[in-house]
């Protein structure tokens, strides 16, 4: 009886997370062609850690889900806290960007912050990281071009870097799929597409 209910345990806080998130990035599209609803992001980025890290804690996974509600929506620590918990909570805002700075600021601090996250921020940075590098072979943001999506690749490589330590199987996934984009937008580039 235990696991069932552990297991029911998760499942409900799994699920309160995706609505959590569904509702939050509910106008939000991705940024490629296809205009793919945003809540897939953070879905897969929670499905990519079960995948690799199958015993991976339940608040580790809420998190992912929930990764990009502060810079993207407006959501506060403390509402996460209060819905979820301050394990929950920690971890979103660890991996959430200061939408006040610049761009280029931003980026900076992602691979300065990196060494420095938890191991459970480390391990939702990188599935966000592998994610977002995986996107470029299916859903490439409009109007990046060759360069733009290599340097996306190079910069979330040093993002991930001090992460890889939490998940060989994660970093291996980084890996390959980072090796497929440099392949294939060089191979289009050559090719004249």
């Amino acid at each position: 009886m235990g696991s069932s209910t552990t297991d029911q345990r998760l499942m409900q806080l799994l699920l309160k997370s995706v609505d959590f998130a569904a509702r939050a990035h509910r106008d939000q599209r991705r940024k490629g062609p296809a205009n793919e609803p945003y809540i897939n992001h953070p879905v897969e980025v929670s499905r990519l850690i079960v995948e690799c890290e199958p015993d991976t804690a339940e608040h580790v996974l809420c998190a992912a889900v929930l990764h990009d509600v502060i810079e993207d929506c407006g959501a506060t620590r403390d509402e996460i806290a209060t819905c979820f918990n301050d394990i929950v909570a920690d971890i979103v805002l660890e991996v959430s960007d200061d939408k006040a700075l610049p761009r280029d600021d931003r980026k900076a601090r992602q691979i300065e912050t990196a060494p420095h996250l938890s191991n459970d921020a480390k391990l939702v940075r990188l599935a966000d990281k592998i994610a977002n590098v995986g996107a470029m072979l299916t859903d490439t943001p409009i109007g990046w071009d060759r360069d733009q999506i290599l340097a996306y690749v190079d910069w979330a490589e040093a993002v991930i870097a001090p992460c890889r330590i939490v998940s060989p199987r994660l970093s291996d996934r980084f890996d390959a799929i980072s090796r497929n984009v440099r392949v294939w937008h060089t191979e289009k580039e050559e090719a004249g597409v």
